[in-house]
Order: structure tokens, then sequence, then C-alpha cells
């Protein structure tokens, strides 16, 4: 088992997220404040680089929706003092489809009540010092691009971003990693940070989409200089032997144009029918708990795919949504659900083989001749779903590709059952069927209508938030805009990409806009300035 340190995503089909560099942030129409310390603090006033018109959402009526953070770069999180102070995580780089040229710092801002917002805190590692270390355990303090997430808890700030969880205290101005060294060297990441009796829960997510490297992992890979990442399973695995060529033409690491690689290796290595891959306790696509200062950290389940949002409800139950998986060859699938799993201690979810609780080989994963195969032997099936013929079923299913992310469960003050959940859905990013009003010329490969299973007929999934009833399942648009677009679609002014969700202490809903990401022949391209936090409150 590795050593784990307890204190210390050009091609189409992508739907989701992905990978890049960063370049060393700089702002016009930035002043300088001076901070508690002594030292100099970025008093942050950026221009917004997209429309904004409130007016252009629906919201629930008696509520009002405002733009109350403006000119974000890839916010993905925000959470809340007991003075009402909130604190914004924007990502960095190194993935949502952030490009080497236009990638800022990652970095935590503090937005005042009065609405002056800060630079808190935006040391990061250095490249050259991620690239020449195998683990994050032996870099230098900082933070690893991207954040993705950051949660307040008894004076201190937590902050999840790759392969580590640190702490900020808010007295002491004390930067200090607590788990390091995770295995998150992929395109998917470990998770916001949330707490309950005294313990912090998080998600480690699997590193690529669906057990061997894609394109895009390959990417990351590439950029940070680790050949050796590669899935970790929780259990000992016995494997069916399926090899794929993954595309590889564009490394650095490696001369050949693709290579055939197995599930659980790293790339290149092939695998053969019944090879056993040894599991490990510190997993992906798991749930992990630990002590707040990183000590005493167990694995609660795992067999997940890649989660962005999970909470416990009234009764004390672990909620949490999960990504669909992506069409990214060479194992990729379209028309997966995003689901709302109740998470279990104990149990494997399905992952590689199952997905929303359907195995693989399921026709409606089928693309024309694309006939998907299992990874795991029938043996290892039975072995980890100990007796059961499937996978625990998801709670809910939302709608395909919409990218469920972060969520929260209700609140009355604005007429939310408590026991109900909202979703933050970042919506596709490459939208097909009845899509050539805006993309006349849909890419090579992407499915078309007729290739749809049954009920699965649209354009724009996501890009709101949806309102989800976890006893019966059902979904229903909370907010949302007018036209059922995103706002860029047609140059209106309302939401974007929703990506985490927050209440704060007056009972007013917050909404973390990541901004704005497109898709051109070049893959996924994000724009920085365009993220927005938005707040939901009653009408005065």
């Amino acid at each position: 088992m590795k050593k784990l340190y307890p204190l210390k995503w050009k091609f189409v089909e992508c739907l989701v997220f992905l990978s890049s560099v960063t370049l060393l942030f700089s702002c016009s129409g930035k002043d300088k404040t001076r901070g508690e310390e002594g030292g100099e603090v970025a008093a942050v006033q950026q221009e917004s680089k997209r429309p904004l018109n409130p007016a252009d959402i629906a919201v629930p009526a008696g509520t009002t929706i405002e733009a109350v953070a403006t000119g974000l770069t890839y916010p993905v999180d925000v959470t809340f003092d007991e003075k009402g102070i909130a604190y914004i995580a924007e990502a960095g780089g190194h993935t949502y489809g952030t490009k080497p040229d236009q990638a800022p710092e990652a970095r935590i801002l503090q937005l005042m009540p009065n609405g002056t917002t800060t630079v808190l805190y935006d040391r990061v590692v250095p490249m050259n010092n991620i690239r020449d270390n195998a683990s994050s355990a032996d870099m230098e303090e900082g933070l690893i691009p991207p954040l993705t997430g950051v949660t307040y808890h008894d004076g201190k700030l937590y902050i999840s971003h790759r392969s580590r969880y640190s702490t900020y205290d808010l007295a002491t101005k004390e930067f200090k990693t607590i788990v390091n060294g995770l295995p998150s060297w992929g395109e998917f990441l470990n998770a916001k940070p949330v707490f309950k009796d005294g313990k912090m829960y998080f998600f480690l997510s699997t590193q690529g989409n669906s057990g061997v490297q894609e394109k895009h992992w390959v990417d990351v890979i590439d950029t940070f200089n680790k050949p050796e990442a590669h899935e970790i399973p929780g259990e000992d695995v016995t494997l069916t032997g399926q090899n794929y060529w993954v595309p590889t033409d564009k490394m650095k690491l490696v001369e050949a144009d693709s290579v055939e690689t197995g599930v659980y290796v790293a790339l290149g290595q092939k695998t053969k029918a019944g090879q056993v891959i040894n599991g490990e306790e510190i997993c992906n696509g798991a749930f992990y708990s630990c002590n707040p200062d990183g000590s005493d950290l167990k694995r609660i389940a795992w067999g997940f795919r890649s989660s962005f949002g999970y909470r416990f409800s009234p009764a004390g139950k672990l909620i949490t949504t999960m990504n669909s998986a992506n069409p990214m060859p060479p194992r990729g699938l379209y028309f997966d659900y995003e689901p709302v799993y109740e998470v279990v201690p104990g149990e494997w979810y399905g992952w590689p083989d199952f997905y929303s609780g359907i195995p693989i080989t399921d026709k409606r994963f089928e693309v024309k001749e694309d006939v998907r195969k299992f990874a795991l032997t029938d043996a290892t099936h039975r072995k980890l779903l100990k007796g059961k013929t499937k996978p625990r079923q998801p709670v809910a299913l939302l709608p395909v590709h919409s990218a469920a992310e972060g969520m929260v469960f209700g609140n009355s003050s604005l007429g939310v059952p408590e026991q109900d959940i909202l979703v933050a859905e970042f919506g596709v990013i490459v939208p097909f069927f009845k899509g050539k009003d805006f993309h006349p010329k849909l890419p090579k490969g992407v499915p078309q209508e007729e290739d749809a299973p049954p009920g699965v007929k649209y354009n724009w999934p996501g890009f709101k938030v949806q309102q989800v009833n976890l006893a019966t399942g059902e979904a229903t648009d909370f907010i949302y805009n007018k036209n059922n677009l995103p706002a860029s679609a047609k140059g209106t002014g309302g939401l974007e990409r929703p990506i985490q969700l927050e209440w704060s202490h007056d009972g007013a809903l917050y909404i973390v806009d990541f901004g704005v990401v497109e898709f051109d022949d070049n893959g996924m391209n994000a724009h920085p300035f365009t993220g927005v936090l938005w707040k939901v409150s009653k009408s005065k």
C-alpha cells in the first residue's frame, strides 16, 4: 500500500470537464490595501466580461436574484463564517477547459458584506516542483491547482485542491496541509470537505472516465509529469484483460502516437485475462472521513465515479450527486444519467463496470456497433457486490449529461422542504440532438437523434438549479434561464454554468456560476472574468 501522509479532459466527444496549465494572474483595475499583518493584499475590482441581467432568470415566486460578485475567474465554491463574510474559491489552471494563456492562479477571495473583495490566499506550488516530485507529500507547501472547494469550520477554512486538503486559520493566517499524497493526478479530483459530528468527510474521485486513460487524462499526465498515474481499486480485483489504444501523439513523455493500455494500470501497460490488481485502502472513487486535523483517515464506501456535491441530510444520511460517464474514447459511453445516491458504508457502487446502477454492457450505452465490455470478471462482481446481482441503485436520476455538480438540502426560507435537495447543473459541453440551430455541423462520431434511447431527446441539458424530491426521485426546475439556454448561447444575461450552491446564515441561496465555457476546434475553452456569485433571497 502506498504511504499516505495524513498530516501533511481536440476530441469533440468530451461532455464535462478538463485540463491545462496555469499562468501567473495579473488583473487590470487592481488596488492595494494593507493586510492585518502589515503586508499588501489585492483588493479585487474586476470588470465582468459577460452581460448580466437577472431578469433573464426564472426564480420562485416571492424571491429575487442578484449578482453580488462579478468578474470572477473560474469560481468553484463559496462558504460563510459566523459574521456573514464570504470566502470564494477560484480554481486556477489545469482543468475545466482553462488554457495556458488565460488561467490565473488558484486563490481564495474574501468577500465582505459591504462588497469589498480581497485576495486572502494565493500561494501556488511552482510547476517545476510539481513535475519533479511523484507525490504531493514531497512538494512544498501551498495550493496545487485546481481548487475544488472551500468550507468554513471552527475558525478555519478547509480547502480542497489537487491531491491535498489544507486549512487556513483566519486568526493566525497559517496555511497548513492536513491530508497529503492522495492519488489525484487525473482530470477528476478530490472534492469539497464537509463536516458532521466532529468529523471531516470528503470524496476522492476516479482520475479518469472509465478505468483507462483517455485523451484528456493523458494531457494531465504530460503536464504534470506523472507517467505512473492510474486508478487504484479499493479491493483486489481480477481483470478480463480488456486493453485499449490510448492516443499519445502530442505527449512529451511518449514517442508513439498511441499505446495499448488496460484498466487500473499505468499508461502503456497491457493487462491480460485473470490478472489481479491489488486493492488499497486509499483508492479512487471513494468517500472518506477523518478528524479535522487529517488524522484517523478511514474509507466509507467506494466504486463511485466523480462527484462534486454531497451533503448530510437532516436524518444524517450522506447524499451525493454523481457525474455521468462521458463519451471519451477509448472506453467512453453516451446516455449515462446524472445519478443521486445515498452513501452506505462498506458498499461497492459498481464503477468501472456499472454506471447509474446499470451494467456497461446494457444496450442503453451502445452507439451503433460500439459494444461495451466488462473490465472486471463476474467473480469479482459477485465478491464486491456481496451476493447482490447489481449495485445499490440511485435514489434519483437527473437529465442525461446535465453535469450535476454541487448540492444543498432544502431550506424553509425559500420554501424548499429540508428533505429535498437543490442541485447545480453545470450543463453539457457539446450540445447535440436538435442542436443544428447552434451546431450546424455535428462532430463526427456524435450520436444522432435516432441513436438515442427512448425518452432521450435534448439539446441543452443543465445550466440550471433543479429541486429533487429524494423520496420520489422527481426533479423539477427551480432556478433557470427563461429561454432554457445558457446565457452565452443567445447573448443574454442569465445563468451560465452553475457549479456549486450554499446557504448563508440569513437563509439566502448563493449560486456559484463558473462562467463561460465554450467548445471549439481546439477543445474546451473557459473564459476568465465571466464567473458570477448569484444571491437568491426573499423579495423585500
